[in-house]
């Protein structure tokens, strides 16, 4: 972080920290246990004196962290409330102000013009899982217009193959400028233009995903198709955006909005894997301080080529329900999973174009393939290439189901393909 860039989160940060004390309960009260003076949180590393917000301590009551100018919700027609997915089972309320929504968004379109050459004023695509009109749920639509006719949005609830057609001829009448969707969205398009022999989009520049952990198979077939290299973003919609990659393929922190830090055993770490928490310095109504985002990930030292100073970082696979529970209390990544899948890939050709694996009980899993239309008699040659690649003995021993599927669809739920769904974590938490 340059030394400008430095004074400037500071002060935002002193600004916040200040704030929250006065005005919310949760922040004020935690202060005051702990015998801290918002004064001292000056930078950012006093702010390590805070301890960190767990999603469940919110949970528990929302109104204690939402601030005393702002609890005039929902009169107060400036507040703007959202639900996170709810992927582990509980969903989160999240309280926005508009005017502090809008200027935390501006980090990240910054970062879109400067580096991309993307501005408001073009046109997009995107899908949605829910969408709100004012702050209810909206009556489900298939798809509509937003942003005053710049945005063509997509339902992905319900999606089959047909609706699939069907919104890819919509895409092509609206002749977008860049497209924003999730990683398996993107694939999903990808296979079905690839599969089909269709054409893209000439207008089309630019691709940016989110929401999901972007696989580099994915990433290779996107490009492929579209012939776009895509961008990553990172964000979370308690934040809006963290980070978003250059053109060298390095994920930025935007500095203007949030406060990143990776922690191991609750102390800060450089250039390793640990937890990732996120301040963001935009958000009044519902400060998130030291949020835990459930994501782990890299700060790295290095500098980018890009000649950009602003921290870098890696996100991996890793949240708690993406991990493996084995016999004998072993807990080991789902990322091993897909690692399996690229080497049965290069021994097939790529035969499998989507995979889920779901974990039933301790050793007890399902492997949900979707294949390439040239391998749909392989399923038996498939599953034993599988299997072969399991090298760690103790994914071995455990019983595996194999299913096969023409299409794996987006959680009509979370709106989200996950690679890996642990249906014991789901149990345990609800």
């Amino acid at each position: 972080m340059g030394q400008l860039n430095m004074i400037n989160t500071n002060e935002d940060l002193q600004k916040l920290v200040q704030y929250a004390y006065s005005d919310v309960k949760y922040y004020h009260d935690l202060f005051d246990s702990l015998n801290i003076s918002p004064d001292e949180i000056n930078s950012i590393e006093k702010l390590q004196l805070i301890p960190v917000l767990k999603k469940e301590y919110i949970q528990k009551d929302v109104s204690n962290f939402v601030g005393k100018t702002y609890q005039r919700y929902p009169k107060n027609s400036d507040i703007e409330l959202r639900r996170t997915s709810g992927s582990t089972g509980r969903y989160l309320k999240i309280y926005w102000h508009r005017k502090e929504n809008i200027k935390s968004l501006l980090s990240l379109w910054k970062a879109r013009n400067r580096w991309h050459s993307i501005s408001p004023e073009m046109k997009f695509c995107s899908f949605f899982t829910v969408n709100y009109q004012g702050n209810k749920i909206a009556e489900a639509r298939q798809k509509e217009i937003n942003y005053s006719g710049r945005n063509l949005a997509f339902c992905k609830v319900g999606l089959s193959t047909e609706k699939l057609a069907e919104y890819y001829n919509d895409i092509l009448n609206f002749e977008p400028d860049w497209l924003n969707l999730q990683p398996s969205m993107a694939a999903l398009l990808s296979h079905f233009i690839k599969e089909n022999n269709m054409s893209v989009p000439k207008s089309l520049k630019y691709i940016e995903l989110t929401g999901e952990l972007l696989l580099d198979s994915d990433r290779n077939l996107i490009e492929d198709v579209f012939h776009i290299r895509p961008i990553n973003m990172y964000g979370t919609n308690e934040t809006n955006g963290i980070a978003i990659e250059c053109n060298h393929g390095n994920l930025h922190i935007l500095e203007d909005n949030v406060i990143v830090e990776v922690l191991k055993n609750g102390m800060p770490v450089m250039d390793e894997e640990g937890d990732i928490f996120v301040t963001c310095l935009n958000n009044y109504a519902m400060p998130f301080i030291r949020y835990e985002t459930g994501d782990k990930g890299v700060y790295h030292s290095y500098s980018c080529p890009c000649g950009r100073n602003t921290g870098i970082i890696t996100v991996n696979s890793g949240r708690s329900s993406d991990v493996i529970h084995l016999s004998n209390n072993v807990n080991i990544s789902s990322y091993v999973l897909v690692s399996i899948i690229e080497y049965t890939n290069e021994y097939m050709s790529g035969a499998i174009s989507q995979f889920q694996f779901i974990q039933r009980g301790i050793d007890d899993f399902k492997a949900v393939f979707a294949l390439k239309p040239a391998f749909i008699n392989w399923k038996e040659a498939i599953c034993e290439a599988f299997l072969s690649n399991i090298k760690d003995p103790r994914l071995k021993s455990i019983h595996w189901e194999f299913k096969f599927v023409d299409r794996i669809y987006p959680d009509e739920n979370t709106g989200k393909l996950k690679y890996f769904v642990n249906k014991m974590n789901r149990l345990e938490e609800k």
